[in-house]
């Protein structure tokens, strides 16, 4: 065997290696960079153009575009013995077993400056999950206090938690649970500034409004079905109204329920 000629084939052969893999380094943070400075466009944008249409941008607006999946979730989310071993509580058993309303016997006091999520930890052997919701920031109220369960760091919009709250004491809450079963493929999803611009450009966002909130998360239509299928949205409320943008299409989510906030 002639060593001279296969270590000459063998260097040349990791040096092709190493220009495929720099290459592949170099492309990967090109594509980084120019999705960065599209988003950064966007956001000129869309901020003159809704000063152009008279439109308020009270909310911070999320930079990030990751890379999402439509999830499948299945509407049982409360089983018969994980109820039974909560304790002081009356509980009524909702949308085959998917949703609960509960009243404590004994209504819990709190401090006025307690955190949102210390709050939850207070009610955690009368709560299944609790560590599945985080509050939201913005739908609050002096009788109710919000959350959403969680698929990974990201708010299921069907599957709220409220806190009943009265005179400094929590009365009880409501609660909706969806298991994770099944996701889909992974795609990059648009910009929160696509969404707004195409909630204008729709007249969804009327000028003269104020846009109070933009937040990802996930958004289906409930059917009679065992299975739902959650979609990646960008959810704005603008002067207390809902409007939920598919993050794959950009097309208008219309919720079956009433877009007015519930306070």
């Amino acid at each position: 065997m002639d060593w001279s000629k296969t270590k000459t084939i063998l260097i040349w052969a990791f040096l092709f290696l190493d220009l495929f893999l720099g290459y592949q380094v170099y492309a990967s943070r090109s594509e980084q960079w120019l999705d960065a400075e599209a988003v950064q466009g966007s956001k000129w944008d869309i901020e003159l153009y809704l000063r152009q249409q008279r439109i308020s941008l009270m909310a911070d607006v999320p930079q990030e575009t990751p890379e999402m999946k439509y999830v499948n979730v299945e509407n049982y989310g409360f089983h018969i013995l994980a109820l039974q071993e909560l304790q002081g509580l009356h509980i009524t058993v909702e949308n085959d077993r998917s949703a609960i309303t509960a009243k404590l016997n004994r209504p819990v006091p709190i401090d006025k400056k307690i955190e949102r999520e210390d709050l939850l930890r207070l009610l955690g052997d009368q709560l299944l999950y609790v560590d599945q919701y985080r509050a939201d920031p913005y739908l609050a109220s002096q009788q109710s206090i919000r959350y959403w369960q969680l698929h990974g760091k990201y708010p299921i919009f069907n599957a709220p938690l409220d806190i009943f709250l009265r005179d400094n004491l929590v009365t009880g809450y409501s609660q909706t649970y969806f298991h994770i079963r099944s996701q889909g493929s992974g795609r990059q999803v648009i910009s929160a500034y696509t969404g707004l611009r195409s909630l204008v450009e729709k007249e969804v966002i009327k000028p003269g409004e104020k846009i109070e909130s933009v937040t990802l998360g996930y958004f289906g239509y409930h059917y009679d079905a065992d299975i739902q299928v959650l979609a990646p949205v960008w959810r704005v409320i603008h002067d207390g109204k809902i409007d939920y943008i598919n993050g794959f299409t950009g097309a208008l989510e219309l919720p079956l329920d009433a877009r007015k906030v519930v306070q």
